[in-house]
């Protein structure tokens, strides 16, 4: 008889351990990654005894009751909540997000509100930094798994590598530069960037120095044909006005020379470098009349590499210096105060003209070029320049350029180019991908990978542990997870949160079965007590 007190008792308790864990899962409904538990029940046995009648057993089993043997946490994928912060990271599918408490401790998560600190580290709520890969510049995983840090702004970079990319195109109906025997004072058939008429296209890329300032990198494009009738191209770059020269065979040349097949692709065993540059010495000119004009010894000049051209013009000393364009600009004041044809060598100052006087100049150094081309060829996807110097403090810049995408086919002229260099740059916005890679958009206009994202999965998920805050922990320290890239085995949904699994309505009706049950084990206890008055009365 107490015996079933006893049994009536462990439904009790069941009972209270089941409204427990309903009670929890309802108060977690609107925890971020919350994942609900379910209650196991087991059976208690009192005593079995097994007889035999005729050789057939008979069983006589008395439970002892119930009890709550473990609960089941339902990893099944919460619905998403809309939140617009690009931090707020949400998985769909397996996996959890790892984050490293101060002591070293991994723990895995679903709740994915994140934030950057003041280090730029990205963090949890708790303070925990999330975990994944550092990228490196090809956004490839660089290093172990650690911290990801977000730097917040961006170093500048000198430009090293300019690329011509598809769809750049020169137009093989483009007309080819020769002498026009009408303007007999102006040969077209020498390079001037100052007169349009000797090249045929010119287009320009910016680019940077060491210091992140920006610079103008021009390119000229002439259409040229040989004595035999074959047609190639000459181009010619200018940084700032400074001829950007190519080195070969022991030479610097001031144009490349490049030529196409018959289908429009580039001819890669014909790219070489055109015009080998002479330094010129210091010269003195005088004009010849009061006209303000002077002539160099040699031509063609090489477009801005004139050096400083000085003179006096009473008691003051002016300085000049070419800016490729084939204009004098006065170094102290910014004026123009004369020009240059590069074709014929011939220097006009305007303030020198007609002043009553004949007039001198000194020119530091200049160069020339001729009409030899280097005898071996050049690589396409690598064309080295030669070193150009910079007066704003920064370091030379040395490029290295890649035509190998540069086609000539009969459709209008388009250029696009592409570089490696950038400016200073501040932090501005961060994104996550699908596959969990963290980029960072900077004040530069500049987009970069940062990191990769770490996901971790459990062959046995029962395994992990509740720690509170939506942590769980494995129950064997010594347990490694599967660890992988975001965008493996789940995607990375950014700017959502994963809202708790809990079904209030499963709850509510595990509510009412709970109580129920509760209701009829007291019941069972309150019969059984009713039975044991009767049987004491048996003795009156």
């Amino acid at each position: 008889m107490l015996q079933s007190f006893y049994t009536a008792f462990t439904g009790l308790t069941a009972d209270k351990t089941w409204l427990s864990v309903i009670s929890d899962n309802i108060a977690n409904v609107n925890t971020i990654g919350y994942k609900a538990e379910r209650a196991v029940f087991e059976d208690l046995l009192a005593r079995s005894l097994t007889t035999f009648k005729n050789g057939a057993p008979v069983n006589q089993e008395i439970g002892g009751g119930t009890y709550v043997a473990a609960t089941v946490k339902d990893f099944s994928q919460g619905t998403f909540m809309n939140t617009n912060n690009p931090l707020d990271l949400a998985l769909d599918g397996e996996g959890f997000f790892m984050v490293k408490d101060s002591a070293g401790v991994t723990y895995y998560t679903r709740n994915g509100e994140f934030r950057l600190d003041a280090n730029g580290d990205l963090i949890n709520m708790q303070g925990m930094k999330v975990q994944g890969w550092m990228l490196d510049e090809n956004g490839n995983l660089a290093g172990a798994i650690g911290n990801i840090n977000v730097p917040m702004d961006m170093n500048p970079k000198s430009t090293t590598y300019v690329a011509f990319d598809e769809p750049s195109n020169l137009d093989s109906r483009a007309a080819f530069i020769v002498d026009n025997p009408n303007t007999a004072d102006v040969d077209e058939s020498i390079f001037n960037p100052a007169n349009s008429l000797t090249y045929n296209y010119v287009n320009a890329v910016t680019v940077y120095d060491s210091l992140g300032n920006p610079h103008e990198l021009d390119y000229y494009f002439i259409h040229k044909q040989d004595t035999s009738g074959n047609a190639y191209w000459l181009v010619y770059a200018s940084l700032d006005g400074k001829p950007v020269e190519i080195p070969k065979d022991g030479s610097n040349y001031a144009f490349l020379k490049i030529s196409f097949k018959t289908d429009g692709s580039l001819d890669t065993t014909d790219i070489k470098g055109f015009g080998a540059v002479t330094d010129q010495g210091t010269e003195t000119l005088t004009e010849s009349s009061d006209s303000g004009e002077f002539t160099l010894s040699t031509s063609p000049v090489v477009p801005g590499s004139l050096g400083d051209v000085t003179y006096t013009v009473g008691t003051v000393t002016r300085t000049l210096y070419d800016d490729g364009k084939g204009n004098l600009i006065d170094k102290d004041t910014g004026d123009i105060r004369g020009s240059i044809d590069y074709s014929t060598g011939k220097i006009y100052i305007s303030e020198l003209a007609n002043n009553g006087s004949t007039d001198s100049i000194t020119v530091a150094s200049y160069q020339t070029y001729d009409s030899t081309e280097s005898t071996n060829a050049l690589d396409p996807k690598q064309i080295e320049t030669a070193a150009v110097s910079l007066n704003n403090g920064a370091a030379p810049m040395k490029l290295s350029f890649n035509i190998l995408n540069l086609k000539q086919v009969a459709s209008d002229f388009i250029f696009y180019a592409e570089q490696d260099g950038n400016s200073k740059g501040d932090l501005i916005a961060l994104a996550v991908s699908e596959d969990g890679v963290i980029k960072a958009t900077y004040s530069n206009g500049k987009v970069k990978d940062i990191a990769r994202l770490a996901i971790a999965t459990f062959k046995d998920k029962e395994m992990l542990v509740r720690k509170g805050e939506g942590l769980y922990l494995p129950n064997m320290q010594t347990f490694t997870p599967v660890i992988m890239p975001g965008g493996v085995i789940s995607k990375v949904r950014s700017g959502m949160l994963e809202m708790s699994n809990v079904d209030i309505a499963n709850e509510f009706i595990n509510l009412i079965t709970a109580q129920r049950s509760y209701q009829a084990n007291a019941r069972v206890i309150t019969t059984d007590d009713q039975i044991l008055q009767e049987t004491m009365n048996i003795k009156r």
